[in-house]
C-alpha cells in the first residue's frame, strides 16, 4: 500500500508539472505591443485589442512542434526550429535573384493551391494584441490572418498566405508561391517580390516596389511616390497614382496605371518591358531599348528620349 500511496504522489506531482509546462508552452500573456515571429511554420492568427497585452494560445497540429515563447526588452519572440530543406538549404535562401524570366504576354498569374496538408501538421498560433502594436515575421512560412494594425507589419517572409487589415506601414518581403491581400498602408509601403508570388493592397502612398520574376502586385490609389523595379516579367497595376514615378525595367515586365497625374516620370527600359499610364504625365524622361513601349494619355512639359523603342501619347506613336 505505501508503494501504492508514493507511486499516486509521483504521478499527481507528475501530472502537475506537465500541466505547468503546457500552460507556458500553449497559452500565454506579456505586458507588451510588438511580437516578432521567427522561423515559423504554420497557421498564425491575430486579432486586435483595445488593452496593453499580448495573449497567445497555441494549439498542435497532427504533429507536436515546438514553439518557444520569450519576451525580450518589450518584444515578444514566438520562434521555432528553422525550415530546412534539401542540402541544409534554409527555405528563404530564395529571395531576389535578379534573373530574367521573360514572359511576353504578361497576364496575372493565378497562382499554385495552397499545401493544406502542410499546416495542418504544423501548430496554429493564436495572438490577441494592442491595435497600436507591431508584428514582425522573419523567415516564416505562414497561413496568416491579421486584423487592422495601427503599427507597422515586416513581413520578411519564405511564405505567406492569406489576408492581412489595413496597417500604419509595411515592408513586405514574398517568395514564390506566395499570395497575400492587404487593406490599406497609410504611410511607406515597401514590397519585394521574388518569383511567382501575387499581393493585392489597398490604398497607399510612397510606394518602393522591386521584383524578380514572373510575380504580381496590385496597388489601390497611391497618394504619393511610386518607385518600380522589374527583372523578369513582374506586373505591376495601380487605380490611381497622384505623385513623381520611377520605373526601371529589365525583361518584359509592365507597370499599368489606370488614372492619376504623374507629376514626374523617369522611366529606363531594357527589352520587351512597357508602361501604361492612363492619365498625365509632367516632363517624363525615357531610356528605352529593345522593343520596349510607353503609353501615357497626356504630356505636360518637355518629353526627353534616349535610345530606341516605342512612345504614345493619347494612342498616337511619337516619332524619334
Amino acid at each position: 500500500m505505501a508503494s501504492q500511496t508514493t507511486f499516486n504522489r509521483y504521478f499527481t506531482a507528475l501530472g502537475a508539472g506537465a500541466a505547468a509546462f503546457f500552460s507556458a508552452a500553449g497559452a500565454e500573456t506579456f505586458a507588451a505591443s510588438e511580437i516578432s515571429f521567427r522561423d515559423i511554420t504554420g497557421t498564425v492568427e491575430i486579432v486586435t485589442t483595445s488593452g496593453d497585452e499580448i495573449d497567445i494560445a497555441i494549439r498542435q497540429g497532427t504533429t507536436h512542434r515546438r514553439v518557444a515563447l520569450e519576451e525580450k526588452d518589450g518584444v515578444v519572440f514566438v520562434s521555432m526550429e528553422p525550415w530546412k530543406e534539401a542540402q541544409d538549404r534554409d527555405c528563404c535562401d530564395q529571395r531576389i535573384t535578379r534573373t530574367l524570366d521573360r514572359r511576353a504576354d504578361r497576364r496575372a498569374t493565378t497562382g499554385e493551391p495552397l499545401d493544406e496538408a502542410l499546416f495542418a501538421d504544423h501548430p496554429t498560433i493564436e495572438v490577441s494584441m494592442p491595435y497600436e502594436g507591431d508584428v514582425e515575421f522573419v523567415d516564416a512560412r505562414v497561413k496568416l490572418s491579421m486584423e487592422r494594425l495601427a503599427g507597422a507589419l515586416h513581413l520578411d517572409s519564405c511564405f505567406v498566405y492569406g489576408e492581412v487589415g489595413d496597417v500604419e506601414e509595411a515592408v513586405v518581403n514574398l517568395i514564390h508561391g506566395s499570395r497575400l491581400v492587404m487593406g490599406e498602408v497609410k504611410a511607406g509601403l515597401e514590397i519585394d517580390v521574388s518569383g511567382d508570388a501575387d499581393l493585392r493592397v489597398g490604398d497607399a502612398s510612397m510606394v518602393d516596389v522591386d521584383m524578380a520574376g514572373p510575380g504580381d502586385v496590385i496597388l489601390g490609389d497611391i497618394d504619393g511616390m511610386l518607385d518600380v523595379s522589374i527583372a523578369g516579367s513582374g506586373l505591376v497595376r495601380a487605380t490611381r497614382l497622384d505623385g513623381p514615378m520611377t520605373t526601371r525595367i529589365a525583361g518584359s515586365g509592365a507597370v499599368a496605371i489606370k488614372a492619376g497625374r504623374a507629376e514626374s516620370m523617369r522611366a529606363f527600359i531594357d527589352g520587351s518591358g512597357a508602361i501604361f499610364f492612363s492619365g498625365a504625365v509632367t516632363r517624363p524622361e525615357l531610356k528605352l531599348y529593345g522593343s520596349s513601349e510607353v503609353h501615357m494619355d497626356a504630356v505636360n512639359g518637355r518629353l526627353v528620349r534616349h535610345g530606341g523603342g516605342a512612345v504614345f501619347v493619347n494612342g498616337v506613336k511619337v516619332e524619334d
